[in-house]
């Protein structure tokens, strides 16, 4: 089955931007933002059959299409009570504790940052980020936050709508959530410019609901 593909366009009856769902040349739906929530439209095909859609294929682009179309106040709030839910998850306990495929990650790539903050938070570079991101899928582990800085020099500067925050319904299957949230992070990461200075930070999430700063 062929994968969705999104657009992103402007239409002059809308005030937020409209994402396209195509599968290759052919047009399958859209979302929008309808005043208080994100609406998705899918059309009949070109024989005027009902369109198969794989469900992991279908969440990866209606995620991050919400992010596209969701006025910006309003993706920052979400942003931020997501991140907050995540901040009360911490785990207690000591680093021996840690999940044994967490562990693999972080030795594998510790070393690999570009800046590291006190806080012990680590930067990545694009190219390390999408090592990073296949790795998770090796290992089971789901991309749920992504956001984005610019390193100059020793300085980092954030950048607000360079934000990505998967929030996946409890009710999948793990490697399922885990499929299509790090597809989510990898397609808006994909889109971002390619500048040198380009940073990226992650939350991650094991299996046990668990999450971790990489």
């Amino acid at each position: 089955m062929l994968p969705l593909r999104i657009v992103e366009t402007d239409r002059p009856d809308f005030d937020q931007p409209i994402v396209e769902l195509w599968r290759e040349d052919e047009f399958v739906g859209m979302v929008f933002w309808d005043g208080e929530e994100a609406v998705v439209q899918i059309y009949p095909d070109n024989d005027g059959d009902v369109h198969d859609i794989a469900v992991e294929d279908m969440f990866r682009v209606l995620e991050l299409a919400m992010q596209i179309v969701m006025p910006e106040d309003q993706l920052e709030a979400q942003g931020d009570e997501i991140l907050a839910a995540i901040n009360a998850a911490e785990p207690e306990g000591t680093w021996d504790e840690e999940d044994p495929f967490t562990r693999t990650l972080t030795d594998e790539f510790d070393d690999q940052v570009v800046y590291r903050a006190e806080d012990g938070e680590g930067f990545f570079d694009r190219k390390t980020a999408l090592a990073m991101l296949a790795r998770c899928d090796e290992l089971g582990l789901a991309v749920v936050t992504m956001d984005g800085f610019d390193l100059e020099g020793a300085v980092l500067i954030p950048r607000p709508e360079l934000s990505v925050a998967i929030a996946a319904p409890a009710g999948l299957d793990w490697a399922v959530r885990v499929a299509a949230a790090n597809a989510q992070i990898r397609d808006a990461l994909d889109g971002w410019d390619t500048r040198p200075t380009l940073v990226a930070a992650f939350v991650i999430q094991q299996s046990d609901g668990e999450t971790f700063v990489a």
